[in-house]
C-alpha cells in the first residue's frame, strides 16, 4: 500500500512539474525565442515584411509539430528590433481543434469575442505577461493562433497591433523543394 501511495505521489509530482515548466516557457517566450530578445540574436531568421517598428520574420525551412500535424507557417513579430509575438498560421480544423483542446488543457476556458461584422471568432487566454488567441475568420476560412508579450506589445497602438494579426500571413516563404526541419511545437 504503500508504495502504491508514492507511485501515486510521484506520477501527481511529475504532472505538476510538466504543467509548470510548459507555463514557465511560455512565460519566458516562444521555443528557444526569448521576449524582449534583440534580432541580432537570432541569425537564422529571415525578414519577410516590415511596417512601421513591426517587422516579420521567419526561419526558412523550419517546422513545428503539434499532435503529429505539421505546421509550416510561424511568423516570429519583433517591435523595434526586439521579440513580441509569434503567429501561427493554422490549416486544418483538425490541428485547430488540437490547439483549442491544448490550450484549454493548460489555460483553462478563454473568454470568446464574436465578431459579426468581421466575421471574427477570437477565443482569448491570458498567463502572466503573455496573452494568446486563437482566431477564426468564418468567411475567409483562415485559422490563427497569435501568443504576444504584453510588457512589449502594451507599447504598440492598438489598431497597430490588429493591423499586424490580421496581415502576418499574407507572406511565408517556403521553398517547397526543401523537406522542413521538424521541431515540437506543442506537446501533447
Amino acid at each position: 500500500m504503500k508504495k502504491f501511495r508514492i507511485l501515486i505521489f510521484a506520477v501527481f509530482f511529475t504532472l505538476f512539474l510538466g504543467t509548470f515548466a510548459v507555463g514557465a516557457d511560455l512565460q519566458n517566450g516562444f521555443m528557444d525565442y526569448k521576449w524582449g530578445e534583440d534580432i541580432s540574436q537570432y541569425s537564422a531568421l529571415t525578414m519577410l515584411h516590415a511596417k512601421g517598428d513591426v517587422t516579420y520574420y521567419s526561419h526558412p525551412g523550419e517546422s513545428y509539430i503539434i499532435d503529429d500535424i505539421q505546421i509550416d507557417n510561424i511568423v516570429f513579430g519583433f517591435y523595434k528590433g526586439v521579440f513580441f509575438a509569434v503567429y501561427v498560421g493554422i490549416d486544418s480544423f483538425e490541428t485547430y481543434d488540437s490547439v483549442m483542446m491544448y490550450m484549454k488543457s493548460k489555460y483553462g476556458l478563454p473568454s470568446t469575442k464574436l465578431s459579426s461584422k468581421d466575421h471574427l471568432t477570437t477565443n482569448k487566454w491570458k498567463y502572466k505577461d503573455v496573452v494568446i488567441k486563437l482566431k477564426t475568420d468564418e468567411i475567409g476560412g483562415k485559422m490563427k493562433l497569435a501568443i504576444y508579450y504584453k510588457p512589449i506589445s502594451r507599447d504598440l497602438r492598438k489598431d497597430q497591433l490588429e493591423m499586424v494579426d490580421e496581415t502576418s500571413f499574407q507572406f511565408f516563404p517556403i521553398n517547397k523543394n526543401e523537406k522542413p526541419k521538424m521541431l515540437p511545437f506543442l506537446k501533447f
